[in-house]
């Protein structure tokens, strides 16, 4: 399959756009057209009109006809479907691209240009040319007001940059679609395809002018584009343009919505609305989760857990001595996979997380009240990418996830009857101290900060994120108001400072200040550990904005992989996977480091439905991407995932649905929290919901009064133990103190096996 883009002469703009009315639903803002290229390059264009054509000739050789065919979508007043087909009826014509052009004239760059995963305001942020792993190496760039701030990658510039343009395929994108709104004229525009046709991707591009006053959203079969963007920088595409003999044809399909939009927000609810009602998405039962966790459970406890140093690895115990591979504290799992260890790993598994939670309390923890967060089990320090930092600075998200995870983990251990040492209390509480400490002095939490001395190095991210959430449940803990206040002040600038502006940054160590979704569903957790614990419903208004952020970085159809990848010969389906960032353009299996058991907390405080579908997707998907003996991935070992699920050809054509180079910690961890801290199967009885998170098949067969009956099928060759949640809508509405346990209830089912289960 070729994954290619159509490239736009930005001096022609002005045909394209003599026709164009700006923003208004009428003929002469889409645009067909077919071109010739020699390469990359566009050698001639014919623009057509939005009508059925025939003899349309490009050439000496080709006569064309172009096909309309346009119809409303019900129940969507603002939305139109159209199909666009081309066939050449007479002749042959070689290197040929043909695409859609949606041309706006009295355009401004003040317009918030949004492609899913990839495209964040039209990416006009500052820029640092530098190679993997970004960082501001040299303390002279350090600053606490850092701009956000992107290694090179596709971007519209900022005003007065001049001449722009953004290329790209449907692979580029978690959902095919490209959007704006225009917050000078209170509208929003949308376009929504298809993966691509039998040519391979769709082409998607944006281009504006020189002077920033028009611009030309294009989609096209096949994609060609002058270069593809990469991790960081650009690289010759190596598209082609397409061959057609007489008789051919070929279609692009396309849905355009334009409505009107107060703000920001009324273009995301509507994405969170349209972006699964496009493109297809074929549930598939793979792996019950209670064999998942047997998987996974088993590698950390084989290869993971050394017991010279009383820890596990984040990868094969001796395999890799860099510390990257053996303990880092927040962000890749160090300090996180120890809580669904100890949930769901026996007696064995609990003492070791245990253990492991006394190694970092008693050996990583700094001058300032904060913990180095990097080391090999007897030595820590700050951080590092393969070698330690040399001035102390340290992730403050690493942090913020150590801060949290554990007050979880005390939590846990408290529910089940056991007393959390004092020494580890008194630990976590200097941290919380800490980081009141910086935010009195601050007013933020940074990017990276001075594990020694808790000063700020670098600021201005959303990558304190989870601090918010630390610092309420520390707030319970130790019976601090103080905590509570300083997160809510915090919650309440990220709000601002972020949400409204339709991205987070931060969240990954190495990716600058990208946009990215590690920071977005960080903050969805913290916000929803502020409402368990004040109850205030500012949090639920937050999240509510914030939920078509962090679904915007989630996959939401089934991408056709190129069939000997090794994504296509597992059959993925890669809805649900979720993307890295801006800079990383991938999707992975769940979200780095969490379950997303937020997402289901909103759900019960909100009904709002979406939550819950987005819940689903990420949560079902996980269990396809483990290795196990009967199909492993790639070369990893039974119960390994790798973070690769790659759409697009940001690592080469030939790593489409590829690259699994290793099992990697953040998933493990990640799919470990999946399995213990969501149930299997989510139910409102008296309201007739039903979530099925598990590899299972589940449906209502009856509902009588006090009476709810669900058909479980397991259609899986592995037996299955199935968790169920059920609730009431009225006992929904009560904040749950952390986890989904002690309610859960067990349905064990063997392999093809079909039960009815009573609900009361």
């Amino acid at each position: 399959m070729r994954s290619c883009i159509n490239l736009i002469l930005l001096a022609g703009m002005n045909v394209m756009l003599a026709n164009a009315q700006s923003l208004k639903p009428v003929s002469g803002d889409i645009i067909p057209f077919i071109s010739s290229y020699e390469g990359t390059q566009v050698k001639n264009k014919t623009s057509l009109s939005l009508q059925t054509q025939e003899n349309i000739q490009t050439g000496s050789h080709a006569g064309w006809k172009m096909t309309v065919h346009k119809e409303s979508v019900p129940n969507e007043p603002d939305a139109t479907d159209y199909e666009l087909t081309w066939k050449l009826e007479k002749g042959h014509a070689d290197d040929i691209v043909v695409g859609v052009d949606f041309a706006f004239r009295d355009w401004s760059a003040d317009n918030y240009v949004f492609v899913p995963a990839i495209v964040y305001d039209g990416n006009r942020f500052d820029v640092k040319n530098i190679g993997y792993p970004p960082y501001w190496y040299d303390k002279s760039e350090w600053r606490k007001d850092m701009p956000t701030t992107t290694t090179v990658q596709p971007t519209l510039g900022k005003k007065g940059s001049g001449a722009a343009k953004i290329e790209l395929t449907t692979g580029n994108a978690s959902t095919p679609l490209m959007a704006f709104y225009a917050p000078g004229k209170k509208k929003a525009w949308m376009v929504q395809t298809t993966q691509g046709n039998s040519n391979g991707d769709h082409g998607l591009t944006i281009a504006e002018n020189d002077t920033k006053t028009e611009s030309v959203f294009t989609i096209t079969s096949p994609a060609v584009r002058e270069k593809r963007a990469v991790g960081a920088g650009f690289a010759a595409s190596g598209d082609e343009a397409a061959d057609y003999k007489q008789g051919d044809a070929v279609s692009i399909r396309f849905r355009v919505y334009t409505f009107p939009a107060k703000s920001l927000n009324d273009l995301y609810q509507r994405f969170l609305k349209a972006r699964k009602g496009y493109n297809p998405a074929n549930r598939r039962e793979d792996l019950p989760f209670s064999e998942a966790w047997k998987l996974v459970n088993n590698l950390y406890q084989t290869e993971r857990w050394d017991e010279d140093i009383d820890m596990y690895w984040l990868s094969k115990v001796g395999g890799n001595p860099s510390w990257n591979f053996i303990w880092q504290l927040g962000w890749c799992g160090g300090g996180q996979n120890t809580l669904p260890i100890m949930m769901k790993g026996g007696e064995q598994g609990k003492e070791r997380a245990k253990k492991n939670i006394e190694v970092i309390v008693s050996k990583s923890q700094a001058g300032s009240g904060l913990f180095n967060a990097y080391g090999n089990g007897k030595e820590f320090v700050s951080f590092g990418f393969g070698s330690a930092f040399k001035n102390n600075e340290s992730l403050v998200r690493s942090q913020g996830d150590w801060l949290y995870m554990a007050l979880r983990q005390f939590d846990y251990l408290e529910s089940e009857g056991e007393v959390i040492p004092a020494h580890w209390k008194s630990a976590m509480q200097k941290q919380a101290d800490a980081f009141v400490r910086l935010w009195e002095r601050e007013g933020q939490f940074g990017h990276f900060v001075d594990v020694e001395t808790g000063e700020i190095c670098i600021g201005n991210s959303t990558a304190g994120a989870i601090v918010c959430g630390g610092l309420a449940l520390a707030s319970r803990t130790y019976s601090n108001p103080k905590y509570l206040e300083v997160a809510k002040q915090a919650g309440r600038k990220y709000y601002t400072d972020y949400v409204r502006k339709g991205y987070t940054t931060g969240g990954p160590g190495e990716i600058l200040s990208t946009p990215d979704s590690e920071s977005a569903f960080g903050l969805f957790e913290a916000y929803m550990a502020l409402y368990e614990v004040a109850g205030d419903k500012e949090w639920l208004t937050f999240c509510s904005e914030l939920l078509p952020v962090c679904a915007s970085w989630t996959v939401s159809y089934d991408f056709v992989f190129p069939v000997q990848s090794p994504m296509g010969k597992i059959d993925a389906r890669s809805c649900g996977a979720v993307w890295a960032s801006v800079a990383n353009k991938h999707g992975a299996p769940g979200i780095c480091t969490w379950s997303g058991d937020c997402l289901l907390k909103y759900y019960r405080a909100t009904g709002n439905r979406y939550a819950l579908e987005l819940l689903t997707d990420i949560a079902h998907g996980v269990s396809q991407y483990i290795s196990r003996e009967d199909r492993s991935i790639g070369n990893m070992p039974p119960g390994g995932s790798c973070e690769r699920v790659n759409l697009s050809d940001w690592e080469g054509k030939e790593n489409i649905g590829g690259n699994i180079f290793a099992s990697c910690s953040w998933v493990e961890a990640a799919i470990a929290l999946t399995m213990a801290q969501l149930p299997g199967i989510y139910v409102q009885p008296d309201k007739d919901v039903l979530a099925v998170f598990d590899n299972i098949q589940a449906e209502r067969v009856k509902s009588e009064k006090g009476r709810y009956v669900l058909k479980l099928t397991n259609p899986t060759r592995f037996p299955a133990e199935v968790t169920i949640f059920s609730e009431t809508g009225k006992e929904a509405r009560i904040p749950l103190s952390g986890f989904f346990g002690k309610e859960k209830r067990t349905v064990s089912l063997s392999p093809g096996e079909v039960q009815e289960v009573v609900l009361l």
